[in-house]
């Protein structure tokens, strides 16, 4: 287990594990555009309003 002997170091420990989640967040939502472009590519704007309205 980690000595938090200073709250420096927890203090930068915290914001590294922010960072993580800031960059697997924009990571996902890239991933999300990429895939919906791919959809308006592939299938039209028409289409895929159409099946995500239902």
């Amino acid at each position: 287990m980690q000595d938090w002997d200073d709250d420096a170091e927890y203090h930068a420990a915290v914001g590294r594990s922010w960072l993580m989640v800031v960059i697997a967040v924009m990571c996902v939502l890239t991933l999300v555009g990429v895939a919906l472009v791919g959809l308006l590519a592939v299938f039209g704007v028409s289409e895929v309003l159409s099946i995500v309205s239902g």
